[in-house]
This record gives C-alpha cells, sequence and structure tokens, in this order.
C-alpha cells in the first residue's frame, strides 16, 4: 500500500472536490448551512448536559464563545455578547409568563407569596430582569412539570 506524501491529496479527496464542485449553489449551501446546525446542536447538547435550563440564546453564545470569539474585535464580540444576553432574559420572561399561567397565578399572587409591597412592584420588578430566585422557581416548575407529562 503506498501511503501519499505529506501534503498531496488522495485519489478519494480529489474525486470528493469534483464532486462537491459539481453541486448546485443551493445544495452546497444546504451543506455548509446543516454542517453549521450540527456544530450548534452539538455544542447547545453538550452545555444542556450541564445546565438543562440553559435558555436557546445562552447555549448559542457558547457555541460563539468557542467557535467565533476570535473572529470578532473585543468590541464586536461585546455587542455580541450584549444581544444575546438580551435574547436570554426574553426566554426568561417568556418560561416565566407560561409558569404563571400554568399556575394560575397572579401579579398579586406572587406578592402575596413572597410578602412583597404590592402586585406592582412584583410586575415592574420582572419587567426590568428576571431575578436569579424567580429562575429558580422556573427551574423548579419546569422540572416537577417534566416529571408529570
Amino acid at each position: 500500500m503506498n501511503l501519499p506524501e505529506a501534503g498531496l491529496p488522495t485519489e478519494s479527496e480529489h474525486f470528493y472536490t469534483r464532486w462537491y464542485a459539481a453541486l448546485p449553489q443551493e445544495r452546497k449551501a444546504r451543506i455548509f448551512a446543516d454542517m453549521f446546525q450540527f456544530g450548534l446542536d452539538s455544542v447547545k447538547y453538550n452545555a444542556k448536559k450541564n445546565n438543562p435550563f440553559l435558555t436557546d440564546a445562552e447555549a448559542t453564545l457558547r457555541f460563539i464563545e468557542l467557535h467565533f470569539k476570535q473572529d470578532y474585535s473585543p468590541e464586536m464580540f461585546d455587542f455580541i455578547t450584549k444581544k444575546m444576553e438580551e435574547r436570554a432574559e426574553m426566554e426568561w420572561k417568556k418560561r416565566f409568563k407560561m409558569m404563571k399561567k400554568a399556575l394560575n397565578w397572579s401579579h398579586d399572587d406572587i406578592e402575596q407569596f413572597m410578602g412583597a409591597e404590592n402586585g406592582n412592584s412584583v410586575k415592574s420588578s420582572l419587567a426590568r430582569k428576571i431575578p436569579a430566585f424567580a429562575k429558580l422557581a422556573i427551574c423548579v416548575f419546569e422540572k416537577s412539570h417534566k416529571k408529570n407529562v
């Protein structure tokens, strides 16, 4: 068996190159998009093994950090991080709203449970950013809901 010299393409590599070159642009784009999606899905899967309650935006940011951070200036990467954190916050708010609806809770109910001033103070607090205790409540709710389904 003759091994190819270092750096020289093999016959199978030539075949693949010819095959790929003959593909329509749309097919090449689909192959590239599928490879990108596979990488993203792999990182999300592994990240969610460590933290199953991670938002999609948080997992996507992890993918960007691992594979593309070096391609961006620090300013651009900070901008991307900020935007992904905003998306993650929106996901947490949506999940909180779904939990609240499933439990048939109002802001006034939550105020009573927490001993807050009033329902409006709870509502305005949640409008700014979902606090860590509320994220924990979402995680507990989602975990208990999965067991009951």
